[in-house]
């Protein structure tokens, strides 16, 4: 676990300790409230919220807006589809999980507002994080000058190798040789990269970007790893609110 934490916003950055499980949080009934699961009890604490929203991610690019404590404390977690989350209000967290895909906070400083998006290569090849930028800039007027991103931990270079074919999803980007490497044993993929070179092509300045928290997650075994584990491995939870 390791916190984030700035006199505006806090950013929560978990991993196997949490030992949180897919069949913990999908199969969640929905008489249920979240926070009374042991995990999301303990971070409830820790970040001293007053409500937590996740959605059920599906590798897309679509998300949802959260202006308000009563919106946020009527949402059913999990169930509602998106991978990204957005929101002025203070003490609610805005959460994803993940286990080798990017988690990416961007907080607004100018207006306060905080959004957390799920960036896997699926994802990132549909542009999420520009998407979320741009809701931001709908919903709140953010400007680009006015945001600062961290990346959580994610497969990195080191360890994501791909098939060959991969290269094809991501022709029409011209910095693909950037974030390709071919070895010996085949090709591998810089994911944190590939989005650092989206957010730059937007405009966003390299020292706007936070990358101390980006630990490759198949590298530590203190991180869950899909790509290590498979369908055994467990979720990392990066929540972040405005406080």
């Amino acid at each position: 676990m390791l916190i984030h934490n700035h006199h505006l916003f806090k950013i929560y950055f978990g991993d196997a300790k949490d030992k949180i499980y897919p069949k913990d949080y999908l199969d969640l009934s929905a008489d249920k409230a979240i926070f009374e699961l042991d995990q999301f009890a303990a971070l409830k604490k820790v970040m001293q919220l007053d409500a937590l929203v996740f959605l059920h991610q599906v590798h897309g690019a679509e998300g949802l807006v959260i202006d308000s404590l009563e919106q946020a404390k009527k949402l059913k977690c999990f169930m509602q589809e998106g991978d990204f989350l957005i929101t002025n209000v203070k003490r609610v967290g805005v959460g994803i999980m993940t286990a080798d895909c990017l988690p990416v906070v961007l907080f607004d400083k100018r207006n306060q507002v905080i959004a957390v998006a799920h960036a896997g290569w699926r994802s990132s090849v549909k542009q999420i994080v520009s998407k979320t930028i741009d809701q931001m800039q709908k919903s709140f007027n953010t400007r680009l000058e006015d945001l600062k991103i961290f990346f959580g931990p994610s497969a990195k270079l080191c360890c994501y190798k791909v098939a060959d074919d991969f290269i094809e999803h991501f022709e029409e980007f011209e910095f693909l040789d950037r974030v390709i490497q071919r070895r010996s044993d085949g090709i591998y993929f810089d994911l944190p990269m590939f989005n650092v070179a989206l957010l730059e092509e937007l405009g966003i300045k390299k020292g706007a970007i936070n990358l101390n928290y980006n630990d490759c997650t198949v590298c530590n075994p203190l991180l869950f790893s899909y790509r290590r584990a498979g369908e055994e491995s467990g979720r990392q939870m990066t929540v972040a609110c405005l406080t």
